[in-house]
Order: C-alpha cells, then structure tokens, then sequence
C-alpha cells in the first residue's frame, strides 16, 4: 500500500515516521471504527402508537422521551409537520418481524 505524506504529499516508505521532503511526523492511528446502520424498524416492544418515535431512538441511541416531546411540539407549534412526520415514517418504517420461541422451525403449510 502506498503512504503519502498529508503535509506535502511526496510518496514515503511504509515504516517511516518522518517525512524526508518536509520532515512532517507521520501519524498512523487506526482507522475509525464505524458502525453498521441498522434498517429503521419499528419495534413491537416500548411503543406507544406505533412505535416510530421507540423506533427512531432505539436506531439512533436516543432518549425515546426526548423523541416523543419532540414530536408533540412539532405537532403544536410546527403547523402539524410532527403529524405528517410520524404518518409518513408509520407508513416507509417496516414493523418488526415476530420472533419464534426457541427450537421451533418455521414449516409452511402445504398446498
């Protein structure tokens, strides 16, 4: 792989800890760690309508009481968007699958 110097952007050698055009140090810190988004859901557990606002704060790690004042003061004071915000992620947001009990096997019926 090669390794360019962020300072002047001459080509440098792998283990080089200084670079030898500009004499920049050379800072090799791990990469960020990113994590994978999640698709939104709404979950069947916590919800109070329909679960969007339990939905939207479980995803993005947010407090789902913030999330719901959030919402009824948009819905007060926003000229009704917090309504159309919550119907439209009702309608694009899926609902959580329902989970089998343990050591059950799904077996379609037949036709």
């Amino acid at each position: 792989m090669a390794v360019f110097c962020k300072n002047c952007g001459n080509s440098m050698n792998e283990g080089a800890r200084f670079c030898s055009a500009c004499g920049a140090q050379m800072n090799f810190a791990a990469p960020p760690v990113y994590t994978a988004q999640t698709r939104l859901i709404r979950p069947r557990a916590g919800r109070m309508v329909a679960g969007v606002c339990q939905g939207l704060s479980n995803n993005y790690a947010w407090d789902v009481t913030w999330v719901r004042v959030i919402t009824v003061l948009l819905s007060i004071f926003g000229g009704g968007a917090g309504i159309v915000a919550y119907v439209v992620f009702w309608v694009v947001m899926p609902e959580e699958p329902l989970a089998l009990p343990s050591g059950t096997t799904y077996v379609p019926p037949a036709s």
